[in-house]
């Protein structure tokens, strides 16, 4: 399958970064493939990171990358970096799970279809990124620890926490709520990433995983 083809099956988190960078590039340029010239763009900056910083100039430096291709690539990154401070700006640092909780309850209390959702941490509790797993329910197909640690490890998160909602109302786990942390919880001792709560938000309250005890 072609790229576009894999993000609209399974969303872009599947691709590759060459794989994210075909699409960028869309088509290819002064005698090479798409996939040529987004194997040398990571040949010329392996850590992602430093593609941030670099200059039109430098991008169009790279055989196949003209001026348009070059401003692409520089949008996408700058605004990929102002979602993710927009994100850290927002949550901030993890204080407990009561704080948290009462986040989540104004969010998510009272929605009418179900939400997953997993967020990573770094060693200080500050958040790397929030991601939504499924919407409208959840079951081990979309919750599978395999894929979320994958994605943890990729963003050097040292812990996450779950949490979902339940539509009746109830924030008692049920259990197949049981059942996804204990899994969740075992994966990520495996692998040294803490799963550190687990919150359920009910129609007026919440129930965290950590503070019953339950992690």
């Amino acid at each position: 399958m072609q790229p576009r083809e894999l993000m609209l099956a399974h969303g872009a988190q599947v691709l590759s970064d060459v794989q994210l960078l075909e699409v960028l590039i869309g088509a290819g340029g002064r005698g090479h493939s798409k996939t040529v010239i987004a194997e040398a763009l990571l040949g010329t900056f392996p850590r992602l990171k430093d593609m941030g910083s670099a200059s039109l100039e430098e991008l169009m430096a790279i055989s196949g990358i003209g001026l348009s291709k070059a401003s692409l690539l520089a949008a996408s990154i700058e605004l990929g970096q102002r979602v993710q401070q927009r994100q850290s700006l927002r949550f901030g640092q993890i204080l407990g799970a009561e704080a948290l909780g009462q986040e989540m309850m104004a969010r998510l209390a009272g929605a009418k279809e179900e939400y997953l959702l997993v967020i990573f941490l770094d060693v200080k509790n500050a958040i790397i990124q929030e991601l939504e797993l499924s919407h409208g329910g959840v079951d081990k197909s979309v919750a599978d620890p395999r894929v979320v640690f994958r994605l943890a490890l990729r963003m050097n998160a040292s812990k996450l926490i779950l949490v979902h909602n339940h539509p009746s109302g109830d924030s008692h786990p049920s259990a197949m709520d049981i059942d996804l942390t204990q899994r969740f919880a075992a994966a990520g001792a495996l692998i040294g990433i803490a799963v550190v709560d687990h919150l359920i938000v009910g129609a007026q309250n919440f129930y965290s995983f950590s503070m019953e005890h339950q992690l």
